[in-house]
């Protein structure tokens, strides 16, 4: 290759300007090539995709996933992916939701028709630090802390880190995408990437286009207990008298006992609702013998949610002795940080086998002695969430010009649409588009959905 650009150049100052972009180039290149995963076990994706760590900080190191899209990666955009919790893996969206496969109940990996990756170069994320394969290389107490600012720095950084291993990324359009709690992480991200591209020179400026949020938390509010019990109130889960007492203990007369009770009593019969899709069924954890396992970690995370749970632990011990079952058998953890914050509902073993198993983590690139969970509940308790959400980004988002999509799905009660429908209009951003069906692929026969087009941005509210 040397020798032919000094063929072809005749002039000395070409040929060495030439030189030096290839050792740049061939330097960039090792340092992404060892990330190249060459195969993964039982998951049969013959495409080119990396995974391997992105330098937060000093100690932070964070796990990533990045697909280049099968279909001309040069002219697609960069999309990122980041899941929820806090504390929750982005590997979730990657292996349930978007990512070139899925995983199924039985641990089998199977085509995914609708990955995103097939439109855009997809990139996922393990945020924060100690999250999945992510970590934090240090001990010190001021290394753990973890809040809605600190997540969005360490996010930015990490992104950074990015495009100095991929430069060929940078300039590309630029989307944040992800859901629930993510739309804490994703504004504030956007919102410091804004920030950002006001002080550097074009060449190292973020093209953020938008970002996309599903059922995302966004201001408390309207993002709270109370948009969760209107939506079971609506869809008939909890009684009008559990309503009416809601409104009056915990809304208009506050009595923080009375308001608990209530609570208590509403959350107690959803306790085999699942949550974040009540059209769906739970899977409620089970004792050996088929019976309802109260001393899980499902309910150990939040008795507080299982009124009768004390009076349940104990029936079911006494059943268990009754037919001579040794009861030290039983799984009871006292040490909170044991417990694993798996989602309400859901069964997360095909994915904490699969990640957890040697030969995945090697093809991953990713620290073998790391015990892979889907959510962290060391994260969970250390987090601390702060009060003013993100709905303070937006005004800075719209008037930026960057395209903002936020959509939701209408069984999800953790964090319903009534919720987002609530702080969107309370922006007061006036509509261009009001109401209106939404049909996918052009489907002229089936409603997939309804959507509004905001007209007003807020930098004109501001104005005035």
């Amino acid at each position: 290759i040397i020798y032919a650009i000094y063929k072809n150049n005749k002039k000395m100052k070409l040929f060495k300007k030439n030189f030096i972009y290839l050792l740049i180039i061939s330097s960039v290149y090792s340092y992404i090539e060892k990330d190249i995963v060459q195969s993964l076990p039982d998951y049969d994706y013959k495409g080119l995709f990396y995974s391997g760590y992105l330098s937060s900080s000093s100690v932070k190191q964070f796990h990533y996933v990045f697909h280049e899209s099968d279909n001309n990666p040069e002219n697609k955009p960069l999309v990122l992916w980041l899941n929820g919790g806090p504390g929750c893996s982005s590997l979730a969206g990657w292996a349930l939701e978007n990512g070139p496969m899925k995983i199924d109940i039985n641990g089998t990996f199977k085509m995914n028709e609708y990955s995103w990756h097939l439109a855009a170069n997809i990139l996922y994320i393990e945020s924060p630090g100690d999250v999945g394969f992510s970590y934090i290389d240090s001990d010190m107490s001021y290394d753990k802390e973890i809040n809605d600012d600190i997540a969005a720095n360490d996010n930015f950084n990490a992104l950074i880190d990015f495009f100095k291993k991929f430069p060929n990324y940078k300039g590309r359009d630029f989307y944040i995408s992800g859901e629930s709690y993510a739309g804490i992480y994703i504004p504030t991200l956007a919102y410091k990437i804004i920030k950002y591209n006001k002080d550097v020179i074009g060449s190292k400026k973020i093209n953020l286009k938008g970002i996309l949020i599903g059922n995302g938390v966004t201001d408390y509010n309207h993002d709270s207990n109370y948009a969760s019990i209107d939506f079971a109130f609506t869809h008939h889960l909890t009684s009008y008298e559990n309503r009416m007492d809601y409104n009056k203990y915990c809304l208009k007369e506050y009595d923080e006992t009375k308001c608990n009770e209530v609570l208590n009593d509403i959350l107690d019969n959803l306790d085999n609702i699942n949550v974040y899709d009540y059209l769906k069924e739970c899977e409620l954890p089970v004792t050996e013998t088929g019976e309802r396992d109260y001393f899980s970690n499902y309910y150990k995370r939040c008795p507080w949610a299982f009124k009768y749970l004390k009076k349940k632990q104990e029936e079911l011990r006494k059943k268990l002795e009754s037919i001579k079952l040794n009861s030290n058998d039983i799984n009871i953890s006292k040490d909170k940080k044991k417990l694993s914050s798996t989602p309400l509902c859901f069964n997360d073993k095909p994915m904490t086998d699969y990640f957890n198993r040697d030969d995945v983590k090697k093809a991953l690139h990713v620290n073998i002695d790391i015990k892979w969970e889907m959510c962290s509940d060391a994260i969970g308790q250390r987090y601390i969430i702060q009060d003013k959400g993100s709905i303070w980004a937006y005004p800075t988002l719209i008037s930026s010009g960057i395209r903002i999509l936020i959509y939701s799905g209408d069984t999800d009660m953790v964090v319903p649409f009534n919720g987002n429908q609530g702080w969107i209009e309370n922006l007061n951003l006036g509509v261009e588009k009001p109401w209106v069906q939404w049909k996918a692929f052009d489907d002229k026969n089936n409603v997939s959905g309804y959507y509004i087009n905001s007209a007003r941005t807020i930098y004109e509210i501001f104005q005035k």
